[in-house]
């Protein structure tokens, strides 16, 4: 969405636009930056193109450019076969690969063998997502039970690559299912009692738009918060899994009672820090929305959360976290009943 802010800006800026009949692509390497409006770009054929920064500064998107970055440039072709070339955005891949690099080598040096196996889970997860519920959803497929299906397929593979193949993780793994269907029981609940319709941003208006129909607006919702609480469900089930194990093997004379009441008291404090973490991450992801509520001294509190974009996030954070709490004393009690076994 944002590379395409740009472009919208100039459409949008410049009356001259209106006989344009094509917008293309292409990646160069600045050579020089002329002033704040004008830079020199050279694309990798040798071709050098003089582009405006109409959107740099004005509108800001201030990107510091200089000789040597990596950018993309739009070229604006018109009807009477002139064209204008305009900077697009940065090309901030290399910058991404080494971020990657910094977090797999922390991940592995401290993780050790747990870090690399979560390192193959993650490529297995993107590779499902990307490669088979992404594309079941565009064809037009029921995309509840297809992430739902993909869910259980990834919660199924990373659990068991960074846990271990063994009987405590299997078991931690079926709390993770059972937190999954409360995660869509909340959900469904939760999105028909606050009356949402899935088109609270211009991201789902654009989808639903572009999708010829083959998107449910509602659906791609539902799905948005499942996604959301997978990874939570795992952490919470893992996480009661090792405290009831290693509980009971610190005082093997604990009986089940007793051993509920001690994981469960870990549990609590779990539960508190989700939620605190939850809302704190809503917040920050949201911050401008609030900043701009705050400065519009014409608008409620009432009237602002009742504003769709946000009792959408409102409710997406409650039906996950709902689920969450009651995946503790389930992830629990499994726990405690294979190990009695």
């Amino acid at each position: 969405m944002k590379k395409l802010i740009p472009i919208l800006l100039i459409l949008f800026a410049l009356p001259a636009f209106v006989g344009a009949q094509a917008t293309s692509e292409i990646e160069a390497v600045v050579i020089e930056v002329i002033n704040d409006q004008q830079i020199i770009a050279q694309d990798f054929s040798g071709n050098e193109y003089e582009a405006l920064l109409s959107s740099t500064k004005t509108d800001g998107y201030d990107y510091n450019l200089k000789a040597g970055d990596k950018v993309y440039l739009q070229i604006i072709e018109f009807s009477d076969n002139t064209e204008q070339i305009y900077f697009g955005d940065v090309n901030r891949l290399a910058g991404l690969w080494w971020i990657f690099i910094i977090f797999a080598i922390l991940a592995i040096a401290i993780g050790r063998r747990g870090g690399l196996f979560a390192l193959v889970g993650l490529m297995v997860t993107i590779a499902i997502l990307f490669g088979w519920v992404f594309p079941k959803i565009i064809a037009g497929a029921d995309p509840v039970l297809i992430v739902i299906l993909g869910a259980v397929v990834i919660l199924g593979v990373n659990m068991h690559l960074t846990h271990g193949f063994r009987k405590a993780t299997f078991i931690a793994f079926l709390s993770t299912v059972v937190g999954l269907v409360f995660v869509l029981i909340f959900s469904y609940l939760f999105v028909s009692l606050g009356s949402l319709t899935g088109l609270a941003t211009e991201d789902a208006v654009m989808l639903f738009a572009g999708a010829s129909g083959l998107i449910i607006p509602k659906g791609i919702l539902l799905v948005g918060i499942i996604l959301g609480a997978v990874g939570v469900l795992d952490d919470i089930a893992i996480t009661q899994q090792e405290t009831v194990f290693e509980i009971g093997s610190a005082d093997p004379s604990l009986d089940k009672k007793e051993l509920f009441k001690r994981a469960m008291n870990v549990g609590r404090h779990h539960i508190a820090s989700v939620i605190n973490t939850l809302v704190l991450a809503y917040v920050g992801v949201a911050l401008p929305l609030f900043l701009i509520f705050m400065m519009n001294d014409t608008i409620s509190i009432t009237r602002f959360l009742n504003e769709e974009f946000v009792a959408e996030e409102i409710i997406r954070t409650l039906a996950g976290t709902l689920a969450l709490i009651l995946t503790v004393p389930i992830a629990t009690w499994f726990a405690i009943l294979i190990r009695k076994r």
